[in-house]
């Protein structure tokens, strides 16, 4: 693209030169070659603006670089939120960018940096990874509920962001189904009943 603008610009450079040359050379004539020779002088102050469009061309392909970027870097949670649906409870995830993809398991203990255990509220617990995220990815626990009293960060490793989810299981035994879902930036974990 380079090389086009600088062969690009030395032709403008010539044909200037030849206007100029022919615009010498025709000092004795008419008036009428006068108009043209104004003309032609007036056509070359025209050439600094054709800059402009060129430089307009590569404004968008810095824009898109800038784009990219920003899309190339790892999705950050933004909210964290915990709601009561008609088929039970729901953890909302939201962060800056597409939902990233997860991995989900019951634990009977969560654990933290260097294995240490984190003490959560409730019966059960549910530890979801988010993979591929910013490192800097964590959030303030949400307001809780009577199901899901606690939604909390474990720990950024590798590129991993993992949040327990404790439970309170009506009959204490059974780990509640639930379903996870992601729509756009959201990933939603609905606890059924």
């Amino acid at each position: 693209m380079r090389a086009r603008r600088v062969a690009g610009w030395s032709n403008v450079a010539l044909a200037s030169a030849v206007v100029m040359a022919l615009t010498a050379c025709g000092g004795g004539e008419s008036e009428g070659s006068n108009e043209t020779r104004s003309e032609s002088v007036a056509a070359t102050p025209s050439l600094a603006p054709s800059k402009t469009p060129q430089a307009e061309v590569s404004s968008p392909s810095e824009e898109r670089e800038e784009e990219g970027e920003q899309a190339a870097q790892p999705p950050k949670v933004t909210e964290v939120e915990v709601t009561d649906t008609a088929q039970g409870d729901r953890v909302t995830f939201t962060f800056n960018a597409a939902a990233p993809e997860y991995l989900d398991s019951y634990e009977k203990e969560l654990n933290g940096p260097e294995g240490r255990p984190i003490e959560i509220e409730g019966d059960k617990f549910l530890r979801v990874a988010f993979i591929a995220v910013d490192p800097e990815s964590h959030f303030s626990p949400p307001s809780p509920n009577e199901r899901v009293p606690e939604v909390r960060h474990l720990m950024n490793f590798e590129g991993e962001m993992s949040v327990g989810i404790g439970i309170v299981a009506p009959d204490g035994a059974a780990d509640p189904a639930y379903d996870i879902t992601t729509k756009g930036t959201q990933v939603f974990i609905d606890i059924k009943e």
